[in-house]
């Protein structure tokens, strides 16, 4: 007799909680991921698929169902971060100053669960599915990273699937929606360079402490005038830094801020005004001013028919009750949203429980129980897709 999904998922959830409590135990930072990527790959060679390397600590293989078909991707996270952990638990983290405060231990035992699952199963659907585990995404690196490394290709991916844990839901609560579920972002640092001198004669001096606040204002009128009160954005000055004395003006100004949107439209459209407002004040007061922007995260645009397949799916699982299908847009950042620039997918959200701490916090603690579940969704989304397609 065959065995269902989530048959076969009970069975392997003793051992896929002693896997997510190892890599919980031993928390690696963005391109670290050695050990990570180790066990990963031991815990898919045991389910009898080839794990390979990408981009240094990334990891992935695919399950071909010998029979014709498209390729779908399913995506978890390997990377920690620089907090230390304080939850007491008994596999609290070993690794001084690293911890798993993110989920992203529990998102790979749960990818690693979907593909226990589906090679005990690839009679049920057609076609290929790739597992990915992407290093570095805490850096908002890693996603594009892989795929210049060509992870979407050989064979080609159709569609990907991604999911993040979240405290701000009950356990066992499933959030998504079409369209943009979470904000692009960028990041920005302004150097404004004036001149130097003496507080009894600031007259010869140009300073760009001055001259830095009426830039961080007049930045506020992007958001308050130039663009529309629709559309939520954030422009924010997060450090300014600048001098080390009482009486003698700097001569240069650093300035560093973050930006959010929802639209790529508006995202180029507020990285120009953000450097036509501070080269033109800065030149206005004598000074220069240099601005410079980081690698950015488009907006994550899930598509639509893979949305509606992850919330019809999830309804048959949790139940109606326990899926929301139109959730406010996140205004955090998510890596997986750049795959999404390239072939069509969705992302969601899974409820951790409330009581388990905020995710980035030291006391985060994640849900095993969501597990199974989880993996059981992903699992039928894949099959799912494969079949209709």
């Amino acid at each position: 007799m065959k065995l269902s999904i989530k048959v076969i998922l009970e069975e392997l959830f003793p051992k896929i909680v002693e896997i997510r409590r190892h890599i919980h135990q031993h928390p690696e930072l963005a391109y670290e991921e050695v050990a990570t990527a180790s066990t990963i790959s031991n815990a898919l060679k045991d389910f009898g698929l080839d794990a390979a390397t990408v981009s240094k600590t990334g990891v992935y293989a695919v399950l071909d169902s010998g029979k014709p078909g498209k390729t779908v991707a399913l995506r978890a996270e390997l990377d920690a971060l620089p907090i230390q952990e304080e939850t007491n638990l008994p596999y609290e983290s070993k690794n001084t100053g690293k911890m798993h405060a993110c989920g992203h231990d529990g998102h790979i035992a749960t990818l690693i669960a979907v593909a226990g699952a589906l090679t005990q199963c690839k009679d049920s659907f057609k076609g290929k599915i790739k597992f990915i585990f992407q290093p570095a995404e805490e850096t908002g690196t890693g996603a594009i990273e892989i795929i210049k490394n060509g992870i979407l290709e050989h064979p080609k991916v159709d569609a990907i699937f991604g999911c993040h844990s979240t405290h701000r839901y009950e356990a066992l609560t499933l959030a998504t929606k079409f369209g943009c579920l979470m904000a692009g972002h960028d990041t920005f640092t302004i150097s404004i360079q004036g001149q130097s001198g003496y507080v009894s004669s600031s007259h010869l001096a140009c300073d760009p402490i001055y001259i830095g606040s009426l830039i961080v204002q007049a930045l506020q009128n992007i958001q308050s005038r130039a663009t529309s009160p629709l559309e939520p954005t954030i422009i924010a000055i997060t450090q300014f830094h600048s001098g080390n004395s009482y009486n003698f003006i700097p001569d240069e100004v650093l300035l560093n801020g973050s930006i959010r949107t929802i639209l790529s439209t508006t995202q180029t459209q507020i990285k120009q005004q953000v450097t036509k407002i501070a080269t033109e004040i800065a030149t206005a007061f004598g000074a220069k001013a240099i601005v410079k922007f980081e690698h950015g995260i488009p907006p994550m645009l899930n598509s639509q028919e893979e949305t509606e397949l992850v919330i019809k799916t999830a309804q048959h699982i949790l139940g109606k009750e326990n899926v929301m299908s139109t959730m406010n847009t996140v205004m955090a950042p998510e890596g997986f949203s750049n795959y999404l620039e390239y072939i069509p997918g969705c992302f969601f959200f899974i409820g951790n429980g409330l009581e388990q701490g905020m995710l980035h916090k030291s006391n985060y603690k994640f849900n095993d129980e969501i597990i199974s579940v989880t993996a059981e969704i992903l699992s039928n989304v894949a099959v799912n897709y494969l079949n209709s397609h």
